[in-house]
């Protein structure tokens, strides 16, 4: 007697079963064709509001569409199977759509709106298939992270803010980071390793370019005088005046003594002379930090791939 197959359904005739039935349904190729659905259907699911349980044949198509104008959070509810689905998300409005299993027993994810996602059911949870591996980046314009990343139950990407996360919940991302806390990459462009090159180095610039998550660097630096070119800077004195006014009324001994005929209170010449003399060059400069962040776009932000 024929039997169904677990999770999709298929006939499974016993040996010498239905003989000349290939073309009734069921038969053969009635299975034939519901592999075909299975691989290639494309079946549509209207969301607005509320929960939508998924039918036989909406769940018979390897891809479902959804579709409408979201004004709440929408569960779309699927059997207690196992196996893999295409759910392309055309919904709009500030709401998620929810991919569950009946009484949501287990993990649910949300796919983002104006994206196809692979999902895969094993009895229990909803999760990802082919999302980029564990430790990957993902650059987003939003300004927080997506609604779609933090409705999953376990959201699959987190917020490189330098924070902590369970390492029970993220042991894969755990093992990769040597660790629980997060790169803080806000406000911070990211390097490659230096991988010996001499490029980016403690001495050089501040950061050591051999080590993952290295981090320092600043937008400005005040330049010291250690910082300035070694420059020889010539002072040369043209000549200077030396003024001395009337001689001492004692001429009697004075320096200006010029006998005993001399007359007292005389007039001294004004004389010319050029000596060495040592003098401090003033730059002028207000010790103002100098601008060194070279032309940039700010984007959003930059999540990590966590599950």
């Amino acid at each position: 007697m024929s039997t169904s197959t677990t999770n999709r359904g298929y006939i499974v005739q016993t040996s010498g079963e239905n003989p000349g039935t290939w073309g009734l349904d069921p038969g053969l190729n009635g299975a034939l064709q519901t592999i075909d659905t299975n691989l290639g259907g494309v079946t549509n699911v209207a969301l607005s509001s509320s929960t939508v349980v998924l039918s036989s044949a909406q769940l018979a198509n390897g891809t479902i569409r959804l579709s409408g104008t979201l004004t709440a959070t929408c569960p779309v509810v699927f059997p207690a199977v196992q196996g893999w689905w295409t759910i392309d998300n055309q919904t709009t409005g500030s709401f998620v759509a929810l991919m569950v299993i009946t009484g949501a027993p287990g993990e649910f994810v949300a796919v983002e709106q104006g994206c196809a996602a692979d999902i895969f059911l094993d009895g229990t949870n909803v999760k990802f298939r082919n999302l980029p591996p564990v430790g990957s980046y993902l650059d987003v314009i939003d300004t927080t992270t997506p609604l779609w990343i933090t409705s999953c139950q376990k959201p699959p990407y987190l917020l490189c803010d330098g924070s902590t996360f369970s390492a029970v919940t993220y042991p894969y991302l755990n093992t990769k980071l040597g660790g629980t806390t997060l790169p803080d990459l806000r406000g911070r462009a990211r390097y490659y390793l230096d991988g010996g090159t001499g490029r980016i180095t403690t001495a050089g610039s501040g950061i050591d370019g051999s080590t993952r998550l290295s981090a320092g660097g600043a937008q400005n630096v005040t330049i010291a005088a250690g910082n300035l070119p070694q420059l020889t800077v010539t002072i040369t004195d043209p000549g200077h005046l030396h003024t001395i006014g009337s001689a001492p009324s004692d001429a009697t001994g004075g320096i200006f003594n010029q006998g005993p005929t001399a007359q007292q209170n005389s007039t001294v010449n004004t004389d010319t002379k050029t000596t060495g003399i040592t003098a401090t060059a003033n730059t002028g400069g207000a010790n103002t930090a100098v601008n060194k962040m070279p032309p940039a776009c700010i984007g959003g932000l930059t999540l990590i791939r966590a599950a």
